[in-house]
């Protein structure tokens, strides 16, 4: 069964046969991470310890400089003053649909797989989880820069969609928080139906032999 993260999902949306080359026939064995993305990990993870309690300030004292400064400034913010209101840290999600669930909702198989029906799953990992007056509000610790259009963004589609099925919540939200920037910005649960069938189109470009 195909499984899909929001990488997956944009380099499909974006280039079908490139798509086919890394992911499936896994031509892309030379992509090494850079230095930006060894640091980004870095943060994300001593900020998941502080999360769950652990103390982090040998370990903190012994990072870069310029590390320990975002991350200082990061822990800083008035969420983490709260931070028993984080449910989830680094917390991977595995979300089961159906070609079948044209209507957004969790569908029933009633007929034998074909062609034209599939089955997939939608998987990834939320950052960090805090729920605060019945909300939900999915976190997501980026490096430097957050999206431009973050309403339209893939990511923001993907993970309210499956956040929305393991809560069983509407009051959901994601918010991008810019690590190096400071910046920020919350987008909110709206329309389970039209992100589904984005999600779907993309994945249909597939040829139908991929699809299993």
């Amino acid at each position: 069964m195909n499984t899909f993260s929001v990488n997956t999902l944009k380099s499909l949306d974006g280039n079908t046969d490139e798509f086919i080359n890394k992911y499936i026939l896994k031509l892309d064995f030379l992509n090494a991470k850079n230095q930006s993305t060894r640091r980004g990990e870095r943060l994300h993870g001593m900020i998941s310890y502080y999360i769950r309690g652990f103390d982090i300030e040998k370990i903190k004292n012994a990072m870069a400089s310029d590390e320990k400064e975002i991350l200082e400034k990061t822990l800083s913010l008035e969420i983490f003053k709260n931070r028993a209101n984080f449910i989830k840290s680094e917390e991977p999600f595995l979300v089961k649909c159906s070609s079948y669930n044209t209507n957004g909702t969790t569908a029933q198989k009633t007929q034998q797989h074909t062609g034209a029906n599939f089955n997939f799953y939608l998987t990834g990992r939320f950052d960090a989880i805090y729920f605060d007056k019945g909300e939900y509000i999915i976190y997501d610790w980026k490096s430097k820069n957050i999206p431009k259009d973050p309403e339209n963004d893939l990511q923001s589609v993907v993970y309210l969609y499956c956040g929305s099925k393991i809560f069983s919540a509407k009051n959901i939200s994601i918010c991008y928080l810019s690590l190096e920037k400071g910046q920020s910005t919350k987008v909110h649960f709206s329309d389970e139906k039209l992100y589904f069938e984005r999600i779907l189109n993309i994945i249909k470009k597939l040829p139908s032999k991929y699809l299993t």
